[in-house]
């Protein structure tokens, strides 16, 4: 039986669970239908957690409760069967709090639009459940990482490098642009610490780094441009 977006959604907003058959259905789904899955996931991201998001990895967040969580590594090419089974596995274990999703980039590269339709269908399997989006994101997901933020609830950002110092701003960027409150942040001004963090590590124009960053437009990165190849169908 095909997949019935309207029905799937209906049943959803009247307090029912997505079967396997669903979940098959939204990881096989078109790339013209990803973004109306992705949606939905966010609209049912927000019911749960609201605009909050947890930051695994935030400076000074080494003390606090971690939740019960499963690490899930998706492989490319990913298969469909097999993953509907891991995923409605995690959707009924009560003993898991959250699902850390990873891409794993092996000879086949993930498609970011396939990426987006595997965040979706950990979300609306387990709408209440936490759902964390690791470092491969950045490699994974390239332009359409902004999409993903509205279906996560926790992410890891990104780990100190020599070669890429500015990734953390990037990371703090793209948080303020997704609208969504670092759990823990009240009070502080992530921007400076993190600052201070890179200057203590050695990089001396982390200032710089972080203006340079933090200021620039968005415009002409959204949606399928950039690395998404949306016309050569790099995001099936």
């Amino acid at each position: 039986m095909a997949f019935n977006f309207s029905d799937f959604t209906t049943k959803v907003r009247a307090g029912g669970n997505a079967t396997a058959e669903d979940i098959h259905g939204i990881l096989t789904a078109s790339p013209a239908a990803t973004f109306a899955l992705v949606e939905f996931a966010a609209e049912q991201r927000r019911l749960f957690f609201q605009n909050s998001l947890e930051a695994g990895n935030l400076l000074g967040s080494e003390n606090m409760v971690k939740p019960a969580s499963v690490l899930v590594e998706i492989n490319a090419p990913i298969n469909a069967d097999e993953l509907t089974e891991t995923i409605m596995g995690i959707a009924s274990d009560s003993e898991v709090q959250r699902t850390t999703v990873e891409f794993v980039q092996g000879q086949a590269p993930h498609l970011p639009m396939e990426a987006l339709r595997v965040l979706a269908a950990f979300r609306l399997a387990a709408p209440v459940k936490s759902l964390r989006l690791g470092t491969s994101r950045t490699s994974t997901l390239r332009s359409l990482q902004p999409l993903a933020m509205h279906m996560i609830d926790s992410m890891l950002l990104s780990e100190f490098s020599t070669d890429q110092p500015q990734a953390i701003f990037e990371d703090l960027k793209l948080i303020r642009d997704a609208g969504v409150v670092v759990d823990g942040s009240a009070g502080r001004d992530l921007v400076s610490e993190y600052v201070a963090d890179l200057e203590g590590r050695g990089i001396a124009n982390a200032a710089e780094l972080a203006e340079l960053v933090i200021n620039t437009s968005n415009q002409g990165r959204g949606g399928c441009g950039g690395n998404c190849a949306c016309g050569s169908g790099g995001c099936s």
